[in-house]
């Protein structure tokens, strides 16, 4: 199931109903505790103060994403899922892991997730305001069987959730030596910065032209290029306490 736009504001119901489409999609469908839910992202949604874009982006930087899925799974495992929690599909081959694990090491938890989220890819495939979701699992046109196998071994099915920490494409993606990363924070600066910004016309169904995005300093380039590909203008970039 494909989730559209959401009606935030005009149409509460069905912003539960993306919301809760997103947090299934990003945390691969496991039950969250009381104390794993993000209640201040929930409330920037519902008031239209954050695309799906800047959902998605928000819940998978949270600490509650880091602790169920870096500190718990190898380095190959975490990148494994976050090609499936935010891009809908699983690596192509052992180098885009390999690139991923790289950032992870150089950059940090922060700007590995927005690697996903503000780059070209996602931005084609979801737009701003469709919650991400399993394409790859579909045959479409210049599309392989590995591709379709590989998204078959990562899909846990409608009932399972992703807390399996073995990767499940070492047999099919090739496996070398790589950092120990679990429970690494964010190297190098590690606030963040607050991104206001105005969409040059409304977006989804009730999302305000007014925009926020909250990022690491490694990630804000993307951050800048995604907002000018979707014509917005920067209002203020401020730093975080």
């Amino acid at each position: 199931m494909i989730t559209q736009a959401t009606t935030a504001n005009l149409d509460p119901g069905h912003s539960r109903e993306v919301l809760d489409a997103a947090y299934r999609q990003v945390f691969g469908n496991m039950h969250l505790m009381e104390l794993d839910i993000l209640p201040s992202i929930d409330a920037l949604f519902m008031n239209g103060d954050l695309t799906v874009q800047g959902l998605i982006t928000a819940l998978a930087q949270s600490e509650t994403y880091r602790k169920i899925f870096l500190e718990r799974n190898s380095p190959y495992r975490f990148v494994e899922l976050n090609f499936k929690h935010l891009l809908g599909r699983s690596p192509n081959d052992q180098a885009e892991v390999m690139e991923h694990v790289r950032l992870m090491a150089d950059e940090g938890f922060d700007a590995e997730i927005a690697s996903y989220t503000y780059s070209d890819e996602y931005l084609k495939t979801f737009g701003v305001d469709q919650v991400p979701f399993l394409r790859n699992k579909q045959t479409t046109v210049g599309s392989t069987t590995l591709a379709y196998n590989r998204a078959n071994a990562v899909d846990p099915g409608t009932a399972g959730f992703d807390g399996v920490s073995r990767s499940r494409l070492l047999s099919s993606l090739a496996t070398g030596e790589t950092p120990d990363l679990v429970g690494r924070k964010s190297v190098g600066i590690g606030s963040t910065l607050t991104v206001l910004w105005r969409s040059r016309k409304q977006l989804g169904a009730n999302r305000r032209v007014a925009q926020r995005s909250v990022v690491s300093q490694t990630s804000l380039s993307a951050t800048v290029k995604s907002i000018h590909q979707q014509g917005g203008k920067i209002v203020s970039i401020t730093t975080n306490n």
